[in-house]
Parts: C-alpha cells; structure tokens; sequence
C-alpha cells in the first residue's frame, strides 16, 4: 500500500513534466467492473478455447487504470514468449539509459604504428551513409596532420567476442546469421552476417579510399585501439527511442541484443546475455512487474529457454500508456504496432486483415511474437467504455501457426469490445 501511494503521489508531477500522453490515457480508477468490463470476460470465457490456441493457451487483460483483472485463463504459467520478450527489453532500456541517450562511434590513430581504428560504440541503428560521413571527416583530418595510414582496424571490444560459451542458451545454430547476427558492438543496422564488425570495416575502407585515403591492400583486421591512440572523428548516433520504437516495429532481433547489452552497462553489469538479464529482472521488479515463473535468458525472445507469463506480458504492456512511467517510457506506445496498419501487425502480413478482427483495426496497438511453435500477441487498447486495457494472450505449440495468429487477433478484438 505504501509503494502505490508513493505512485500515485508523484502522478501530477509526471503529468507535468512528461510529452503528451496517447489520446483517452487516464489514470482514474473506478470501484468495480463496468458493464463492458463484464462482457468482455464473458465472451473470453467462450471464446478463448475455441481460438485455435490449443491446450498451452494463456492469456489476461487488466484494466490499466485500476490494475484490476478483467479476465485470465493461466495467466501465471510461464511460456516461450518469442519476441513479445522484446518489451522487457524496451522498458529495461528506457530506464537504465533514458529515451535521449545517444551512442558514439568513433575513428582513433596511433602515430607509433601508424594505424587507424574504427571503435564501435553500440550504435544501434548505424547505416552505410554514418560511415561515409565519418570516412569523410576522418580522411580530412588525415590529411590536414598528414597522417599516413599503415593498417586499418575495427575495435568492437565494448562487447565480449560472440563464441559458443558466450551466445544465450537456447539459441539454435540456424539462427546464425540470418534471424540473428553475432552479437557486436559495431554493426551496420540490418546487417545479416557472421563478422558484422569486420564487414564494416571493408566498407569503411572502401569508404577511405573514395575520400582520397591511401590504404595498404591487406583487409582491416581486429584490434583493441590503445590507450596513445587520438580521436579523430566520431559519428553521434540517433537517440535511443529511434532504436526502441523501430526495434518493436519491426521486431529486430539484433538490435534486442545490442541494447540489452547497453542496458547491462548502464547498471554496471558485465554487457553479456547475463548481465543483461540480470539487469532486466532489476528494473522489472522496480516497475512492480510479476517475474514468478518469468525466466529470462536473452533480449530477443529467440531463447528455447524463455519463459514469460501472460500476467508479465500484460503489465508490461500496460507501461505502455500508464502516465506515471510516461517520462521514461513514452516510446513504447508509439512503438507498438498497430492492428492491420503497420509494423508486424500489418494487413499485408494477415493480421487484422479478415473477419472478425478487422474491426480492431487501428485499435489495438501490441507486440507480435512468433516462433515455429510459438504465437504471442502483447499489448493495449481501448475498451468499450473508453478505458486502456492492456492483454497478453500466448500459446506454446500450436497446431497451426496462421490459425493461431487469428485466433490471438480475434482474442485482442474481443478486448475492444468491438466483435
């Protein structure tokens, strides 16, 4: 009672300080159930064992403002939660590193040997042309000291080296590279490959080159810049709820990763899958997140060991639009995808897209999850009397996978109020 006091107090205060919040957001609370609350429960009751969901089903939907359990079905039983383990991720970022926290990645020279490093610094969402603007600022540099380059180098030690004893249990071999790149402190946003900070560093060399650098033929290699070594240039990354909001978007593995990573650093823990997780369960037990049955073995939900409850999911998607977090976590709810308009929720990838759930198109913003044998579907949306509700509904094995994903878009409809 104490702790919820204590949020509630500091509300008019988060309220003025944080950007505007999504339309309808409340935080009054009512005494009971409202009617629509009733129905919604009814209708679950009959309609969740009929969603194609089969016998791992579980699910919840909890009314944001009150806290109170509309409706759940297992809601604590623990479930591979695929890639709706993102949101912990998001949230865990969020806080330990705050939305305007920028990366920096850099070029440092060591006169003595005459080599040219390339240090990553996590930036997240690096593209090709970062590079070029940085190859461009460097080479002017170069030639204004007339630095002569004898070796080029790629310093991506922020991270420990990707190995079999460092990569998260539960991954499987063919995940490598095209679900998910090794995990590396400098890499090109998107980039599928096995290196991803030496496939930088041929670009960055092509790079140099183009900008009038002369470099020796040998390939850039791997190397700790040292400590006589001078900056030379630096490229600023994005802020850090470009990479939150586009990594829930789209559901990027990678980037899951490097910002769990980035997480563990921030609360002083080694940057592994261990200590990232570590400072995830954290900062999710400051939020008042249920992590019974939770287990918590990377940042992307790829893990065969995963395991996330509905009761979780639910509360974590309730981040979302609860103004009391709103200051830090704000990205989340323009993160989300939205049913059948974009993202993993797009109609073009059938979601939304045929009856009955097309009636919640527009209005139900969550997280996809899906793994050959896993369906999830995590987030919020309006009810019928205008109040956030927020859902989880996840199965673990089911019978078919299209069949599933309709019958959690049915399931997120039937929050609405709308089927």
């Amino acid at each position: 009672m104490m702790i919820m006091t204590a949020r509630v107090g500091l509300l008019a205060v988060l309220l003025a300080l944080a950007p505007a919040l999504p339309a309808g957001v409340t935080a009054s609370a009512a005494g009971g159930p409202s009617a629509g609350d009733r129905a919604v429960a009814a209708r679950l009751h009959t309609r969740f064992a009929g969603a194609g969901l089969g016998s791992g089903g579980v699910g919840q939907v909890v009314d944001v403002a009150s806290g109170r359990t509309v409706w759940a079905s297992g809601a604590g039983a623990g479930r591979m939660p695929a890639s709706t383990n993102k949101l912990a991720v998001a949230v865990a970022a969020l806080t330990a590193l705050g939305p305007d926290r920028t990366e920096r990645t850099r070029t440092r020279y060591e006169p003595s040997t005459r080599t040219l490093y390339l240090v990553g610094g996590g930036d997240q969402r690096l593209a090709a042309a970062d590079l070029k603007a940085l190859a461009a600022a460097t080479a002017k540099v170069l030639a204004m000291r007339q630095l002569p380059v004898a070796a080029l180098r790629v310093d991506d030690s922020l991270f420990p080296a990707p190995t079999a004893a460092t990569a998260s249990p539960g991954w499987l071999p063919g995940y490598y590279p095209g679900e998910l790149a090794p995990v590396r402190a400098l890499a090109l946003c998107g980039a599928r490959v096995n290196d991803t900070a030496l496939a930088a560093g041929q670009l960055f060399a092509t790079q140099l080159a183009a900008a009038g650098v002369r470099l020796p033929r040998t390939p850039p290699g791997r190397a700790v810049a040292p400590a006589t070594a001078v900056d030379l240039a630096s490229h600023t990354s994005g802020p850090l709820w470009e990479a939150v909001e586009y990594m829930l978007k789209v559901s990027d593995n990678n980037i899951a990763e490097g910002l769990l990573r980035l997480t563990a650093l921030a609360r002083h823990r080694p940057p592994s899958w261990q200590g990232g997780t570590a400072a995830v369960r954290d900062i999710l037990t400051g939020y008042g997140i249920p992590l019974r049955g939770v287990a918590l073995f990377d940042g992307s939900g790829l893990s065969r060991r995963d395991r996330m409850t509905a009761a979780a999911l639910s509360a974590l998607a309730a981040l979302a639009v609860d103004p009391r977090d709103h200051k830090q976590l704000w990205p989340l709810f323009p993160g989300l995808p939205v049913a059948g308009r974009d993202g993993t929720l797009a109609a073009r990838l059938h979601r939304f897209s045929t009856r009955p759930s097309t009636c919640a198109a527009g209005r139900v913003h969550a997280k996809t999850g899906t793994l050959h044998d896993v369906v999830a579907l995590a987030g919020v949306t309006r009810g019928r009397d205008g109040r956030w509700k927020a859902f989880a509904f996840v199965e673990n094995g089911p019978a078919g996978l299209g069949r599933a994903r309709q019958g959690v878009d049915r399931l997120a409809a039937t929050v609405t109020g709308c089927w």
